[in-house]
């Protein structure tokens, strides 16, 4: 498939955009090592605070292990309803107190669908390593395919110990000798926010599980228990934030991750994803309190349509029973403060088909191609332009002998 690559300088634009968070508000640092802010569209940095450096993650990891898990019931490596048999080493860390535990017990099987709750919504260790041998597979290999998985997503700065995120020496009978007793899992605050962004990307009925504030597990046939969301920011709860409907993500806390935190909530018709680390002060719950200052600078930001040139609204297609079809982009703004800033637009447009041009048939509101806004001033999290759907406003049908000759 040929693919047409169109770049359009435009001139200097008058926007109320740029001076994002990351420069305006740079004297107000957020109170934690690392944390970012994003776009989960379009992948734009709202914010940023040390967001390259390597650091324990703890549970957070627990996102890599379901992204695999996904991965494997979309290729019906397992399914849903895969009954996973609990080993001893493993009920020996889900009976123990001092751990993430909802008390899964040896020799019993659950669910994937009931594993995967219990480690999205409780942050289960044990339930999570269970997890991880789903299909068979011992935690040496297991994580080779979070290793695989992290490269492919664009994770750049990790370390992958196991699937849970404690420390190699936390593991008990399951510990690997080639890992020192401290080593746990680590990533940088942007690779946190690449891996969100693609689970909600990729897999968004996740969310339907992450926004339970509590969800009921059988840990025997007839013994149930009732595990509380480890999220304290969903709606009605006590670090909830007004103007913004928090449904995910996931909480981590070790010794030396300290509290931390990624959530996704939607403002204004925007997904966001907010990415703490080691947040400082008293208690688990600084994490959220962190993560409120992230949106709350949301309140000094707003979106900017982009000024498109003409042309770009109808583009020629090839073998159709006309010469040109009707487009449009869908949602083509950019985030930024109140400051009147100047700056320039590159765009481009990314056409598949013969020639260069839509091939036909093409569907009404169907995606041909992307557009692609790139600025000195706006800055993604895996350093792209920023990339917007192009779509059809019309339906072109093939057409017949001479208009294929001719078009």
């Amino acid at each position: 498939m040929n693919v047409r690559k169109i770049l359009v300088l435009i001139m200097i634009l008058p926007l109320m955009l740029a001076g994002i968070a990351t420069d305006a508000m740079a004297s107000d640092r957020i109170n934690a090592r690392a944390a970012v802010m994003i776009d989960a569209s379009t992948g734009q940095v709202l914010y940023e605070q040390n967001a390259n450096q390597k650091l324990p993650v703890a549970s957070i990891s627990k996102l890599l292990t379901v992204a695999v898990i996904h991965d494997e019931l979309k290729q019906r490596v397992i399914t849903a309803d895969t009954k996973v048999n609990v080993s001893s080493d493993v009920a020996a860390i889900a009976s123990d107190p001092s751990y993430s535990a909802i008390g899964v017990q040896a020799g019993q099987a659950y669910t994937v669908r009931e594993l995967l709750n219990a480690a999205m919504v409780k942050s289960a260790d044990g339930a999570t390593l269970a997890l991880a041998g789903a299909d068979g597979s011992n935690m040496e290999e297991f994580n080779l395919k979070m290793d695989q998985k992290a490269r492919e997503i664009g994770l750049r700065n990790f370390t992958i110990v196991n699937p849970v995120g404690l420390t190699n020496g936390d593991l008990k009978g399951l510990k690997l000798e080639q890992y020192a007793d401290n080593a746990e899992n680590a990533m940088t605050a942007n690779d946190v926010a690449r891996l969100a962004r693609y689970l909600i990307q990729t897999y968004p009925d996740l969310l339907q599980v992450t926004a339970q504030r509590s969800a009921n597990f059988y840990i025997a046939k007839d013994k149930a228990t009732k595990a509380e969301n480890l999220n304290k920011m969903l709606p009605g709860d006590r670090y909830a934030v007004s103007g913004v409907k928090i449904d995910g993500l996931k909480t981590g806390t070790s010794a030396a991750a300290g509290p931390s935190f990624v959530s996704t909530g939607l403002y204004r018709g925007h997904r966001v994803i907010t990415v703490v680390l080691h947040a400082n002060g008293a208690g688990g719950d600084a994490r959220f309190i962190a993560t409120q200052q992230l949106y709350d600078r949301l309140k000094h930001m707003k979106t900017e349509q982009i000024a498109l040139p003409h042309w770009l609204y109808r583009q020629q297609v090839a073998n159709g029973t006309q010469r040109t079809v009707a487009v449009k982009p869908h949602q083509v703004s950019v985030w930024g403060n109140k400051t009147v800033k100047n700056y320039s637009l590159a765009v481009k447009l990314n056409c598949h088909g013969r020639n260069g041009k839509v091939l036909a048939p093409v569907g009404a509101d169907e995606r041909i191609g992307n557009l692609e806004v790139a600025s000195h001033d706006v800055r993604t999290v895996d350093g792209e332009p920023l990339t917007y759907g192009l779509y059809s406003s019309e339906h072109v049908p093939v057409g017949n002998f001479w208009q294929r000759l001719w078009h």
